[in-house]
């Protein structure tokens, strides 16, 4: 059973997602970028946050996120890769609470999508799978700093 679901998944992450999920070398550098591009975004959102504290308080978060590529930064060049720098595309809001709403769905995304791939590379690359399961587990605790961020922030502030 365990064998099918797993086919299932491969099937449909082949077929929808923008990663060869055969090749684990892909998948390591999409989630390098993805991981890369929510930390980025999350520091943006720093500069823009209306206290000081809250400020610092992103800016950690995105240091972590940093930091987390890194692991996955490592990984990439054990495999032969270098990663690609690039410019990132900064989803924004009107406010600081848009801005952190996007930032907590970004998050969940990015834990589903590194817990797909954990699931895929299971069986041919058990040590990425193990390294991606233990990110997600990592990060567990930025996601409920921006859900406490979110739940303090006034969406009626239009605070640039």
């Amino acid at each position: 059973m365990f064998r099918k679901l797993l086919s299932i998944l491969r099937a449909d992450i082949g077929k929808d997602g923008p990663v060869n999920a055969k090749n684990p070398l892909e998948i390591v550098k999409a989630s390098y970028r993805d991981l890369c591009r929510l930390a980025e975004q999350i520091e943006d959102h720093a500069q823009k946050a209306p206290y000081p504290h809250v400020a610092q308080r992103l800016k950690l978060i995105a240091a972590e996120k940093r930091s987390i590529a890194g692991l996955l930064k490592d990984k990439m060049l054990s495999l032969g890769a270098h990663p690609e720098e690039s410019k990132f595309d900064i989803k924004g809001g009107k406010n600081h609470w848009e801005r952190i709403a996007k930032d907590i769905d970004d998050q969940r995304a990015l834990e589903n999508q590194f817990q797909e791939y954990a699931v895929l590379l299971a069986e041919q690359a058990p040590e990425i799978s193990d390294l991606l399961e233990r990110i997600v587990a990592d990060q567990a605790h930025h996601r409920e700093s921006l859900l406490d961020l979110l739940a303090r922030a006034d969406p009626q502030a239009n605070l640039s």
